[in-house]
């Protein structure tokens, strides 16, 4: 089985690529670079699934308990917790942001709709006002 150590050790790079991953997702976001968050998000699940199978197997470890009771091993547990809780703070301002591009987008949408219908208002056959425009469709010969 492998050492405890080696697996906490391996979980705190995971953990320090992973937090590099969701500042660079920030950056990202503020720049509105679509192609660069569509490729870290790959690399961030990517990231994810490996903290997953380690933390799995550090779970799973026999000496388990000593993660606990070694002040060795101990530190190295709250050195990842620590990281872990910056990956969440950075990850929920990436939430933040995200939802606000969302509305951002979205009132965008609407006054393109409104300009888009303001130049296109026309009047049917009856004189009443019509945002859909025909295009002379309604033509017979």
């Amino acid at each position: 089985m492998t050492d405890l150590t080696v697996l906490l050790d391996a979980q705190h790079q995971t953990l320090t690529q992973l937090k590099q991953l969701i500042s660079d997702e920030k950056s990202a976001l503020l720049k509105q670079d679509a192609d660069k968050l569509l490729q870290l998000a790959k690399e961030k699940m990517q990231r994810m699934s490996l903290l997953k199978v380690t933390d799995e197997k550090l779970a799973a470890h026999p000496e388990h308990d000593k993660l606990t009771t070694q002040p060795e091993l101990a530190e190295k547990v709250a050195s990842a917790k620590a990281i872990l809780a910056e990956c969440k703070d950075i990850n929920a301002q990436n939430a933040n942001l995200i939802e606000h591009n969302i509305a951002t987008i979205n009132r965008l949408s609407q006054a393109l709709q409104v300009s888009r219908n303001a130049t296109s208002l026309t009047y049917n056959d009856k004189g009443k006002t019509s945002t859909i425009s025909t295009l002379g469709n309604d033509f017979t010969a």
